[in-house]
């Protein structure tokens, strides 16, 4: 990765909330939200949508609260709103989008590699609604080729 923006992610078994972290060196932007079977998919695709150009603004809800996000893209840049529960807190980012997708996608893949090393990985039953279920791990795959397109 050609740039100084880092990913980390969390994700509650359990429960099925996500985090996803990413940061520069100027600012740190934490995608959550519950429902990680549901909300992974709905972010990578989205953020493959913003990069290909596809549309160029979409609302992503947090599931579990009444948080949401508007995700935008100029072509080049990403721009997020995050609009929190209460109605006065409303937080905005700027990312380099192609960077931001680079960042995700090193993260995950990381993420992967040391599930699998710890042996969570590969799943050795599929449970309905997994955060990391056959369905999110194809979504992701699919992502992780957006870049090469």
């Amino acid at each position: 990765m050609s740039s100084n923006y880092k990913c980390f992610i969390s994700i509650d078994f359990l429960g099925g909330d996500i985090r996803f972290d990413v940061s520069n060196n100027t600012q740190l932007f934490s995608f959550k939200s519950g429902l990680g079977f549901i909300a992974i998919p709905h972010f990578l695709s989205t953020l493959s949508s913003l990069y290909q150009g596809e549309f160029n603004k979409a609302e992503l809800d947090c599931h579990g609260n009444s948080d949401y996000y508007i995700f935008s893209s100029d072509g080049i840049d990403l721009f997020v709103k995050h609009i929190s529960f209460y109605p006065d807190d409303v937080f905005k980012y700027q990312f380099n989008l192609k960077h931001y997708i680079e960042a995700i996608i090193t993260g995950f893949q990381r993420y992967l590699q040391q599930l699998e090393k710890d042996g969570v990985l590969p799943l050795k039953n599929q449970k309905y609604a997994h955060p990391l279920g056959d369905d999110v791990l194809s979504a992701f795959h699919e992502f992780s080729s957006v870049l090469e397109n």
